[in-house]
């Protein structure tokens, strides 16, 4: 793969200015700064031969406490012969032991920012227990997220946990994958989502129309919380044929977080989950028995109650694999909690986001409420979407800054990116924030403006992985459709009914939890049409 023009800002490495072109296309120097011996594209046997003649232990010369810094993937490294340096992509250094852990969990998004200002497009972050390389050109995630030959895989080396805990589609890969996918396409094709919009329609006009309590009293209401009570309602509804308890709905809403926190936690980004029992906390492993409480008990009344038109849960319990055998209740339980986290939390998350940044700019909203308004207060429909053009818009800018710090893969064999060494077991990922903000592609990248992709010119000159909120590749989001078709009807059935206002001063703030959401929510006030 050629190697994509980087920024021309000048980064440093360890204080000493770099050449912004070299860390991709000069990557092989030794430690006198002499050209090695390497073509501009290499091979992953070019590298190793090259890594292996400069010595196994070459990168102590340059860095006494290299070993220190992510002892378990640098050793591992090191004894197979891959341990020169300048075959490594370059990054920060971190701390013995704990490498950038610290630095990382305090604030992830701007973390990976920053190393992208200082070290280009392809950077090594140190972290105790794996090789974390991150890469900021739309060609270099395509080449991890696009792979269809299971040379990266979401799973890696733990490919025992779903067999212990379940497996949702995000945990399979190869064969296994392609038939769950093949499974759960019909529900989300476009042919489904028409037939099943008017009852998400129908869910969201009746939560929101509840708001108009708070409509003109200055009450602040959080609308992020408000928002996720509209949407997983209606998700079970369109997908489970299914309705719970208001009581269930609140408790659901915190289950399903606390099991994104779980998600989460592996990388060392997000707050750590509550696990020990304290006065007044819902504790993970609470979380987590009512959330499998749930599941088991939509799946046993299905069961007991068959529907003559089939849903997703319907699809999901008559599924055969190839071989004629059925999904395990195990698998079974696992995918529906992955299937309600990504089909309402995305939607509440990327929402609350375009909201929070399309009340700041007045002369935006004045053109959705234009657009709203010619649906003369009807109900809209999937045939309304293309009439929502800018609603889209809205929301994909709001995605855009939204952001992701990271969107990682497993190195499954030896790679080269960038002519770097992309030893196995890696963890390699794009910052979607990073990506999303980069000004080559997204000029004043810090401004929220819709028309980024209303400009049709401008949207033809961009990288297509410029832009990837929902992923790429195999593993590219299946309810993309749906998330779509719910942020477009949730914009105009809100502005249909409400003005709403943002308090003095309020800015958002980015909270990871394997979703992005608002810290501390969305405050806002209400008045009606």
């Amino acid at each position: 793969m050629n190697a994509p023009q980087l920024a021309s800002a000048t980064p440093t490495t360890n204080g000493c200015p770099v050449s912004a072109t070299s860390s991709a296309v000069e990557p092989n120097r030794d430690s006198a700064g002499q050209p090695g011996p390497l073509p501009p594209n290499p091979t992953v046997r070019q590298v190793r031969e090259a890594s292996s003649a400069q010595g196994r232990w070459a990168s102590l010369k340059t860095d006494p406490l290299w070993l220190t810094r992510s002892p378990l993937p640098l050793l591992s490294a090191s004894m197979r012969g891959l341990g020169a340096p300048t075959l490594s992509p370059p990054g920060p250094r971190g701390l013995p032991l704990v490498g950038c852990t610290r630095a990382m969990r305090r604030e992830p998004f701007e973390f990976f920012r920053r190393c992208t200002a200082e070290y280009g497009d392809i950077y090594r972050v140190p972290v105790p227990a794996g090789n974390l390389v991150v890469v900021n050109h739309p060609d270099y995630a395509s080449h991890v997220m696009d792979d269809a030959t299971g040379r990266y895989s979401m799973i890696g080396p733990f490919g025992i946990v779903p067999s212990l805990v379940g497996a949702a589609i995000p945990m399979l890969e190869g064969g296994k994958f392609r038939q769950r996918r093949r499974m759960l396409m019909p529900m989300f094709g476009r042919r489904h989502l028409a037939r099943v919009a008017d009852v998400i329609a129908d869910e969201f006009v009746t939560r929101i129309d509840r708001w108009s309590a708070w409509a003109g009293t200055g009450q602040v209401v959080d609308l992020q919380h408000e928002i996720a009570q509209v949407t997983l309602p209606a998700f079970l509804r369109a997908m489970f044929s299914s309705s719970i308890t208001e009581q269930e709905i609140r408790n659901t809403d915190v289950d399903l977080r606390t099991f994104m926190s779980l998600m989460a936690a592996p990388t060392l980004m997000s707050p750590r989950p509550k696990l020990l029992p304290w006065p007044g906390r819902t504790t993970a492993i609470k979380s987590m028995r009512r959330l499998w409480m749930l599941t088991r008990r939509l799946i046993r009344d299905r069961r007991t109650h068959p529907l003559d038109t089939p849903d997703l849960l319907s699809l999901l319990l008559d599924a055969r694999y190839d071989d004629g055998s059925p999904l395990s209740e195990r698998d079974l339980s696992m995918e529906l909690m992955i299937l309600m986290a990504g089909g309402y939390e995305t939607v509440v998350a990327s929402l609350s986001w375009t909201l929070a940044l399309l009340l700041a700019h007045p002369q935006h909203l004045e053109k959705l409420y234009a657009e709203v308004d010619a649906l003369d207060g009807a109900m809209p429909t999937p045939d309304d979407q293309p009439r929502l053009a800018f609603a889209r818009a809205c929301f994909d800018e709001g995605q855009r800054l939204q952001g992701h710090p990271l969107n990682p893969r497993f190195a499954m064999d030896d790679d080269v990116i960038g002519g770097y060494l992309i030893p196995r077991y890696s963890i390699v990922g794009p910052s979607l924030y990073s990506i999303h903000r980069d000004p080559r592609w997204w000029p004043d990248p810090e401004m929220y403006d819709p028309t980024r992709f209303t400009d049709e010119s401008a949207v033809r000159a961009r990288p297509r992985l410029a832009f990837m909120p929902f992923g790429s590749g195999p593993h590219h989001c299946i309810g993309t459709g749906m998330a779509y078709m719910n942020a477009q009807f949730l914009l105009a059935l809100i502005f249909q009914r409400y003005r709403l206002s943002l308090l003095p001063g309020w800015t958002p703030e980015h909270h990871f939890n394997f979703s992005v959401t608002l810290k501390g929510g969305l405050p806002i006030t209400l008045a009606r049409v």
